[in-house]
């Protein structure tokens, strides 16, 4: 018996050594294809003195040589055979299929739905809660839209506009809203041509296929005199109104912190009238002078330091389960609980623009508009790239466009 070799791949016996137990070690197929590697057990055991590692069969050592070199053999013939086909079609070799028509083992992520779900599944184990957490609704209406049984060849063109279609019709989503199901739907084809589910002459996405383009936003923040209304307005202290407010202003004052950090801040965090914390999106160290607003509003909350709490404001202060995914859930209803009160706050004292914990950091660049230079910007945003900095503030800067504006249309002065 020895190594079978195609034009695409190379099929061979092994045994796995890292597999011992009780002093036996499984015999396997290794099936190598464009340097990706999948090993599938055939279900018996042998002590590893009995296998010929160079002429790769069982020796005659072991009373059932015969027949176990003769099921070796054909399931060689078998993943051949497969490949073979699949070259002839110009199709790709696949992994799972080949664990399904070869030897007949169900794998349910041959499917689009399994694929998918393990993938968040992946995403839950890397702790990358919210990433998970936003994927979630979008592979659920993948998998409601493509069905429970569908394989990646379902997912053409022409499939993907249709897709589209119902996310607009169906769930009266936003263009964004769309894209960003687009992208997770490409991130899930990118990562199964990897893992040999997909063929990639057949990939829908980019050439002539589906662009994806990431739609302009509209970012409007509150101006200086909005800011000083949500400042003065009089609320009673502790109550969960009180808290939203402080945590905008909080996000606001530290260069538009956002307020998932916000919630996270720890008395530890403030050393000699800074805060000095690691950013929670991209793990950061972030380093921000506290200005006396900020300093006034923390030292609101002093009563609760005393009480030996670890977090300025109270919503993690309250937290039994202290995981990430827990604390994650608990940021995530404090932020939509916060908007609520923010949006009725923002009533009250007669904004009419959308007041949510977001806008704090747009009402930063807002305000900020083209007074910081773009460098600095970048250092108070805590933005990798110069590029993501301008391409953020360029919503919030206009006075080189008012003034031209101006020149044509404004008011002129007879000379």
């Amino acid at each position: 018996m020895h190594q079978k070799t195609v034009k695409m791949a190379s099929i061979s016996p092994i045994i796995r050594y890292e597999r011992l137990s009780k002093g036996l070690v499984p015999i396997s197929i290794r099936i190598t294809v464009n340097r990706r590697k999948c090993n599938i057990s055939l279900g018996h055991r042998i002590k590893a003195k009995d296998w010929d590692d160079e002429k790769k069969k069982v020796k005659k050592s072991h009373p059932n040589s015969v027949r176990l070199n003769n099921i070796i053999q054909n399931y060689i013939s078998k993943i051949d055979n497969y490949i073979l086909e699949q070259e002839a079609q110009n199709d790709i070799i696949n992994f799972v299929e080949i664990k399904e028509k070869v030897f007949n083992k169900e794998c349910s992520s041959n499917t689009l739905k399994g694929y998918a779900l393990n993938y968040l599944e992946e995403l839950f184990i890397a702790k990358k809660y919210s990433q998970h957490g936003s994927s979630v609704a979008q592979v659920n209406k993948l998998i409601l839209f493509y069905g429970d049984y569908a394989k990646f060849s379902a997912i053409t063109i022409n499939s993907i506009q249709k897709f589209k279609g119902v996310l607009k019709s169906k769930y009266n989503l936003s263009e964004r809203s769309i894209v960003n199901h687009l992208i997770a739907l490409r991130t899930i084809c990118n990562k199964a041509i990897r893992d040999g589910l997909m063929n990639k002459n057949k990939y829908p996405f980019g050439g002539d296929g589906i662009i994806i383009r990431v739609p302009s936003s509209v970012k409007v923040g509150l101006n200086l005199e909005e800011i000083k209304l949500l400042e003065g307005v009089e609320i009673k202290p502790f109550t969960t109104k009180w808290h939203s407010r402080n945590a905008f202003l909080l996000s606001f004052y530290f260069a538009g912190a956002r307020i998932s950090d916000v919630i996270r801040i720890k008395w530890s965090d403030i050393v000699d009238e800074r805060l000095q914390y690691i950013m929670g999106k991209n793990r950061k160290v972030s380093s921000i002078k506290i200005t006396s607003k900020a300093k006034t509003i923390l030292s609101q909350y002093k009563a609760n330091k005393d009480k030996d709490e670890m977090y300025v404001l109270p919503e993690l202060n309250k937290l039994y389960i202290n995981t990430e995914n827990a604390i994650y859930k608990k940021i995530r209803f404090a932020t939509k609980k916060y908007n609520t009160w923010l949006k009725r706050l923002a009533e009250e004292v007669g904004i009419e623009k959308k007041v949510t914990c977001h806008i704090a950091r747009h009402s930063f660049g807002n305000i900020s508009g083209d007074k910081i230079p773009i460098q600095m910007l970048q250092k108070l945003y805590r933005h990798s790239d110069i590029t993501t900095t301008i391409n953020y503030q360029q919503s919030f800067i206009n006075k080189d466009t008012d003034d031209a504006l101006e020149l044509v249309v404004g008011d002129n002065k007879d000379e």
